[in-house]
């Protein structure tokens, strides 16, 4: 299936893929990212268990901290 990916790009994701699972497949860890599917945050708690859809549009934001 295709997802959008920060609105700049769209991937290739396994069927029925979970945001973890999509998360592993851009090498990137779950610690320091917020993300949103079809402009709803997702729960880290939910990750291992939110499924993706085709077309989906998933963002992926980095938290950066300092000042």
């Amino acid at each position: 299936m295709q997802v959008y990916y920060n609105q700049e790009k769209t991937i290739e994701a396994r069927d029925n893929c979970t945001v973890s699972q999509l998360l592993e497949q851009l090498e990137l860890k779950r610690e320091g990212v917020a993300v949103a599917v079809n402009d709803r945050v997702v729960k880290k708690s939910e990750y291992d268990s939110f499924i993706l859809k085709d077309h989906d549009a998933v963002d992926v934001f980095n938290m950066v901290s300092g000042g």
